[in-house]
């Protein structure tokens, strides 16, 4: 298949028309021209020119009298200049273009008269209303850029003024209630999605602690699109995000700048406990420095900008110990630390603030050259380096010690071609040539040791190295090609294109390499006495632990594409776009081939009733054509563009995560070994972490094939969705725009994964909680742990409804509002890297084979969005800006689940929580509910014992008052059922230049003043914000099972008076930061 890698390219150039999704990186003009009657002027002559670089645009309008200026730069000031023989020449002056829209300029030209003066009119930007709107869409502009509040400086910080969308507390971007891996993401349309699927932001770099893969100050627009009924945009069934960076013009401009944050700048705790004393946060800083410059190399023809940045930072996580609900104290924590100390010589580090810092290096240069009036080339490449330290961070109902952390460092290098043509005044190509170039080599903190997780309750101790960070090592490569070519005829554009991704992956990951323990309690682990669980996985082909080992996997992937389209312009009212893709994703080798699973496990999973759907070890799926037809439609109602009604339906196949079908190169049974936690975990602990146990010290008999299994049926499709919108926008009084949008999406296909390694099980509990209950101590096949099949379902939906208000004043002030709700409805999330992971962690009822319906973890609720923004420039060398931005959202949402594995179904480690609580009945005793089969409570014994009628007076009394709880009583809890508190967040953003003008340069000195969460500054009880761990809360612990097959509880009252963690110690604290600038 390599052999013919060449041959396959070279074919894409020749034929240049034959996608997965692309990126956009140009604007287009367009219009007509006539004359005084209104009759078309064909043969008149119109020339663009882009003020600041000169670059000139000219063509000829055609025999309907419209002209078109496609694959046109970004931003502005344009002149555009029309003349006729015989007919007065006609200016349109400070014209702007935003990217991927359309400006419609429609002119009429009088006839020539001596005594009448060149006519210049000036035209203002309308990024809303034209006849290529179809579907939901935000751009954000360089000035917006310039005035939002951003302490972050990263794309999420801007991205969130779409309405659709929303930020997770991991820095993803979620768009209509999508799995933010589902986004693609492209800049100068080259690809910087984090391809393989690692990264919680969906971006190069991302893992590192949030990483921006490129500076805010090299970028000049940003695009949020989501329904596009464009078949050339697309590889996305959340949003697309395309930005374009800054270009160089015929003046030398340039700006240096430095932003800064310490802990001065931040708040006290945020706490309304009058018991907790309010401190400040430990000393931190964090600093951002760099520059842009941009200017000519050869006036009018040749271009230069460059962009440098560093940043340093250092952020606290500060953790207050009387949130804890656990048994331990602070001297049974202190005790625990000089133990390791002097019985293993390990250091576990700190728990109280595990500081988290950030170091980034990045370099962006591009080049822009008008070859012609018919060719400009576009060269862009950037550089990013990170380095995390990503301690993690204590919680209340967890205490993580400093070196059960991670060390991410992370280097990109992307580069983006683009020639962009215009052969005449009817047809136009964009050639696209992108490569990205990512290392990511995850470690680990502090001194290697074992993992070690001891129980305090229904809480956790934990410390020893981070099990997913001793052998974890990444190299990506992804190439791409596009080119669109387009036709323009008189009602009709015609564009034929092609969109192809080549990637190829190293991946070095084996988990738990230094073995995972797990104790019952602190005094067991400081008697030295035996764990509860252990787990570990190792390679099969080689004793190298850590980096380097023959485990890795390597593989690669083809996406080819073609897409034709018709933009039927029906009447000067109504625009109708029609198109039709065809995507091929392929897998170009092979995972090794595991011939005793083929020939001796598959016969025994079919005979347990598992239908594998032609799946093998060694082979991937086969490729899929993916079709995706669309229509879109934009319609002007009165025909003077103040109403328009817009939407479409169509289809969009989205990338996937490679990390997902990849684990078929990795977990093949050849490469990794696997000693799962169940049947047999109690062992010795064993503190030297490369010297811990393999499968014949347990008894194991095989020592190849073992550990995991994954793989994927085998006509197995990419997400895929129907997606259908209708929007209307208009002109209200007042100068007032309103725009109310409503979007539908389908899931046609998307992931989910069985679990094939366990029998169907044979009994159910008794009593009102009546769940089917597994053996998970018999499995299928003991050769292996976990068989994981991913398979695809058509179950879910979302919707959002929008409506949206703005309007800009004459005197520098404007305002926005908008109102989004969003409804989203999945079988899995899949928001892990790892795909049993998927399975395990998904919360259920009746077994995680057997999935239900349920609220997606992206589900968006309400969310309510304003901003605010005004500028005065006064004393002829002063201005001031002041931006505000509201974000009012829904909280997360989150499940209430067991401690422990009640459902009893997953064959590995006994740490799997995710079995959905049943919701007892209200009877005033525990005998009464004990009597009605409600739940059956143990005795909780030693210092803080408490009896099961105590236990179920608090249950019984926590659960009425809880708004969700006490509303399914007698029914079990639904995954996702219940929310976090509503979070109100105002963010602000000052500004103050002082200016000299020398002839017409001006000379700015900037002085910004950013507040992130000033509602915070504002009241100490405002502003808060909250999450859940892992989306759940473990309100009840499943103990053991009776004879009877009933099963017993404990309930262990929160200490706490909430039942989730405040994350904003940090989060919800108004933190400022300080910036300067200089600009000319």
């Amino acid at each position: 298949m390599k052999k013919l890698l060449p041959g396959m390219f070279i074919l894409m150039f020749a034929a240049a028309n034959a996608v997965f999704g692309q990126g956009v990186t140009t604007a287009t003009l367009s219009g007509k021209v006539t004359d005084a009657t209104g009759s078309e002027l064909p043969g008149a002559n119109v020339i663009a020119v882009h003020q600041p670089s000169g670059t000139q645009y000219g063509t000829s309008t055609r025999t309907d009298g419209k002209y078109v200026f496609p694959n046109a730069r970004v931003g502005g000031p344009y002149t555009v200049t029309f003349s006729f023989v015989g007919y007065q020449e006609s200016k349109r002056e400070n014209v702007y273009l935003s990217l991927g829209q359309t400006f419609e300029l429609n002119v009429q030209l009088s006839e020539a008269a001596t005594e009448l003066s060149e006519l210049i009119v000036q035209s203002n930007r309308d990024d809303l209303f034209n006849g290529e709107r179809t579907g939901a869409a935000t751009n954000i502009s360089v000035e917006q850029i310039n005035v939002l509040p951003t302490v972050g400086r990263n794309i999420t910080d801007f991205v969130r003024v779409t309405p659709q969308a929303s930020v997770t507390t991991n820095q993803g971007i979620s768009i209509a209630g999508a799995n933010n891996r589902y986004n693609s993401i492209f800049i100068d349309g080259a690809v910087n999605n984090d391809v393989f699927g690692l990264s919680e932001t969906g971006t190069n770099g991302g893992q590192a602690n949030s990483i921006s893969p490129i500076s805010i100050d090299a970028i000049e627009e940003f695009q949020v699109v989501i329904a596009p009924y464009d078949v050339k945009l697309g590889g996305f069934a959340g949003g697309g995000i395309n930005a374009v960076t800054r270009s160089g013009s015929n003046n030398v401009e340039g700006s240096v700048y430095t932003f800064m944050r310490n802990e001065g700048l931040a708040g006290k705790t945020p706490t309304d406990d009058p018991t907790v004393t309010r401190e400040k946060l430990a000393d931190f800083t964090a600093q951002t420095t760099g520059f842009r410059i941009g200017g000519p190399i050869m006036k009018n023809k040749l271009f230069f900008f460059l962009n440098g940045e560093i940043q340093r930072d250092k952020t606290p996580q500060p953790f207050q110990f009387s949130s804890y609900n656990g048994s331990a104290t602070q001297a049974d924590l202190d005790n625990l630390s000089n133990f390791l100390k002097t019985q293993y010589g390990y250091d576990p580090g700190g728990y109280i603030d595990n500081a988290s810092e950030t170091k980034s290096d990045k370099f962006l240069v591009r080049l822009d050259y008008n070859l012609s009036d018919i060719h400009k080339l576009t060269f862009r490449h950037s550089y990013t380096k990170g380095e995390a330290f990503k301690r993690t961070r204590s919680s209340n109902s967890t205490i993580n010690f400093a070196n059960n952390s991670e060390f991410f460092p992370s280097t990109t290098n992307s580069t983006a071609l683009e020639l962009k043509s215009s052969f005449s005044n009817n047809r136009s190509n964009n050639l696209i040539l992108g490569f990205t170039n990512v290392l990511d080599d995850r470690g680990a903190i502090g001194q290697d040791f074992p993992r070690v997780t001891i129980r305090d309750g229904s809480n956790n101790i934990i410390f020893g190295t981070e099990p997913f960070s001793t052998t974890n090592q990444l190299k990506s490569k992804i190439f791409t090609v596009t080119d669109n070519y387009t036709i323009y005829g008189n009602k009709h554009t015609w564009t034929f294109g092609t969109h192809n991704e080549y990637s190829s992956f190293y991946n070095a990951f084996i988990g738990n390499n230094y073995g995972t323990y797990t104790f019952g309690d602190l005094a067991t682990f400081l008697a030295e006495g035996n764990s509860i669980d252990y787990e570990r996985s190792y390679s099969l082909v080689d004793a190298k632990t850590g980096d380097g080992t023959a485990a890795a996997a390597e593989f690669e992937t083809l996406q080819l594409g073609v897409y034709a389209q018709d933009e039927i312009q029906v009447n000067d009212r109504l625009k109708v776009t029609a198109g039709l893709r065809l995507d091929i994703p392929m897998y170009l080798n092979k995972p090794q081939e595991d011939t005793y699973f083929n020939n001796t496990t598959i016969p025994l999973l079919e005979a347990a009733g598992y239908d594998l759907k032609g799946a093998r070890v060694g082979e991937m799926p086969d490729p899929q054509i993916m079709f995706s037809p669309r229509l879109g439609f934009n319609y002007d109602l009165k025909g003077d563009r103040t109403t328009q009604l817009r939407g479409g339906v169509g289809l969009f196949t989205s990338r996937i995560p490679f990390v997902w079908p990849g684990a078929s190169y990795n977990n093949n049974g050849i490469l990794v070994g696997q000693i799962p936690g169940f049947p047999n975990p109690t062992v010795p602990f064993r503190p030297d972490p490369f010297n811990q146990y393999v499968g014949s010290d347990l008894g194991a008999t095989i020592a190849s094939p073992s550990g995991d299994i994954n793989f994927f049926e085998k006509k197995f499709k990419f997400p895929q969705i129907f997606r259908a919108s209708l929007g209307v926008d208009k002109k209200l009084p007042g100068n007032i725009v309103g725009s109310l949008e409503g979007i539908y999406t389908k899931t046609l296909n998307n992931v989910n994964y069985q679990q094939l390694n366990i029998f169907e099980p044979t009994v159910n509990l008794a009593g009102q909680d009546n769940r089917p209950r597994w053996d998970r101590g018999t499995r299928i096949d003991n050769t292996y742990n976990r068989i994981i099949l991913g398979t695809n379902t058509n179950e879910g939906y979302s919707y959002n409804i929008t409506a949206q208000l703005s309007k800009t004043f004459n005197s520098g002030f404007s305002a926005n509002v908008g109102y989004t709700f969003g409804k989203s409805m999945v079988v899995n999330d899949n928001t892990s890297s790892q795909n049993s992971s998927q399975w395990r962690f998904i919360e259920n009822v009746n077994g995680k084979n057997r999935l239900d319906l349920t609220y997606s973890d992206f589900d968006l609720g309400s969310r309510i969005i304003a901003g605010v923004n005004y500028r005065k420039e006064y004393g002829g060398h002063f201005a001031t800006t002041i931006s505000l931005f509201y974000n009012g959202q829904s909280g997360e949402r989150f499940s209430y689940i067991y401690r422990g594995q009640l459902a009893n179904d997953d064959p590995g480690s006994g740490s799997t929580e995710a079995d959905l609580i049943y919701v007892p009945r209200s009877y005033a005793t525990y005998a009464e509910a004990l009597a009605a089969g409600e739940i059956r409570l143990l005795p909780i014994t030693g210092s803080n014992a408490v009896t099961p009628e105590q236990q179920w007076l608090d249950l019984n009394e926590y659960i009425e008052n809880d708004d969700y709880l006490s509303t399914r009583r007698g029914r079990y809890a639904e995954r996702n059922g219940s929310r976090l508190p509503f979070t109100n967040t105002l963010d602000l953003r000052l500004l103050q230049d002082f200016y000299i003008q020398t002839g017409s340069r001006r000379h700015t000195l900037q002085i910004s003043f950013d507040v992130f969460n000033f509602t915070n500054m504002l009241n100490k009880d405002w502003g808060r914000i909250y999450f859940q761990t892992n989306n759940n809360f473990r309100l009840i612990d499943y103990v053991s099972l009776g004879a009877d097959n009933i099963p017993n509880f404990q309930f262990n009252k929160p200490t706490t008076n909430k039942n989730i963690d405040d994350s904003g110690l940090v989060s919800s604290r108004w933190q400022a930061q300080l910036g300067i600038r200089y600009s000319f």
